[in-house]
């Protein structure tokens, strides 16, 4: 069996979501596979995003390098999937944000691409794998594809966040930041879909009970995307918290580790894979009942309920800080709930789904 890949999410470097779901997936089929063959295709990103080129890679180099290479099927994890193809194709779609929210993005060209040409093409493939029920749902009743085609696959965390750090390397973390007393946690890009200016009220109520307290907030700032700025100044909170923008991974762990709270307060995820992180690293999590966050946190942390206010969360964020006994309750939960997830096991379930859509018998299919 050799499949091909759109290899484009590995291509920019910076850490993201589809970048962790594609490395980890290639690297798990790979040693799990051995006898099969697993192509990626990748293209040197540009300065920014642009259609053009973006149309070209997706349904002219792809397709092409699938018909030179004569691949069996074709898997793309992001983006769009190619109309004009030669072999099946299997899509993985995180999730319809845009499909749901057209307005969050900035132009007429993004808002048609990424909430309707993606989910088109997602129509038109032989297999669709969904990470969450929730994305399941807003596929078939956005997106218009048949529940039968749909897969539903939950990620893992990648296997840098099961490594406990050395407690000096998490101090030299702290010290090189500026933290030193606790703080609260949040990773993540930074856009419409998370609640932060929710987030930055409830911290602003914490600290008029508890002092000593910074609150960190790691990730890309999409300007034009978030109000945080003009958030932080309003609140006066400008010089109590870090922005510290992207992290890299190595960094990144001690960041977690040193962490006495994780909040992921978002409105909309395909999968999330931060609370994930969190809980894996040791860390109490709390975030909404909102999307697939549910399914990923079970009831390994504490979930905030609709309508989301910010004295709920302020609570919350309370009762975690103070409470030691809830603290080692949720430090438990969270580690034994994060390792119920593997990559092992999304590999295995993605070869299932390849040897559907290339018919296989159940004596034919690749075993792990």
């Amino acid at each position: 069996m050799r499949i091909g890949f759109n290899g484009q999410a590995l291509g920019g470097g910076a850490r993201h979501g589809f970048a962790t779901y594609l490395g980890n997936l290639l690297s798990s089929l790979r040693g799990r596979f051995e006898e099969q063959e697993f192509l990626s295709w990748s293209c040197r990103p540009g300065p920014s995003w642009r259609l053009p080129s973006q149309l070209w890679w997706d349904q002219i180099a792809v397709p092409w390098m699938a018909l030179r290479q004569r691949v069996d099927l074709i898997h793309v994890p992001a983006f769009s999937g190619p109309v004009l193809r030669s072999a099946p194709l299997v899509m993985t779609v995180m999730d319809l944000l845009y499909t749901r929210h057209p307005d969050w993005l900035p132009s007429r060209r993004a808002r048609w691409y990424w909430g309707q040409w993606i989910p088109l093409t997602a129509r038109l493939a032989s297999a669709v794998i969904a990470p969450s029920e929730a994305t399941k749902r807003d596929l078939v009743t956005l997106g218009g594809i048949a529940p039968e085609k749909i897969s539903v696959i939950p990620l893992a965390v990648d296997p840098l966040f099961l490594k406990n750090p050395a407690r000096s390397e998490v101090e030299a973390c702290r010290t090189r930041r500026g933290l030193t007393e606790p703080y609260i946690l949040f990773v993540g890009s930074i856009d419409r879909r998370k609640d932060l200016g929710g987030l930055l009220r409830a911290y602003a109520r914490l600290t008029e009970r508890s002092k000593g307290v910074r609150l960190v907030l790691a990730g890309h700032l999409i300007e034009g995307r978030s109000p945080l700025r003009d958030d932080l100044e309003a609140l006066g909170l400008a010089r109590e918290v870090l922005l510290p923008g992207l992290i890299p991974d190595d960094e990144l762990i001690l960041l977690y580790a040193g962490a006495s709270l994780f909040v992921y307060p978002s409105w909309w995820e395909g999968f999330g894979l931060p609370p994930l992180e969190a809980m894996a690293m040791g860390i109490p999590v709390i975030t909404y009942r909102a999307a697939s966050l549910p399914e990923v946190v079970g009831d390994a942390a504490i979930l905030i309920e609709p309508p989301f206010g910010s004295d709920a969360l302020a609570d919350a964020m309370e009762r975690v800080l103070r409470d030691d006994a809830l603290r080692a309750q949720l430090i438990v939960r969270g580690r034994t709930r994060a390792s119920t997830f593997s990559w092992e096991r999304v590999a295995d379930q993605t070869m299932a789904v390849y040897a559907r859509c290339l018919g296989l018998t159940a004596e034919d299919r690749p075993r792990a």
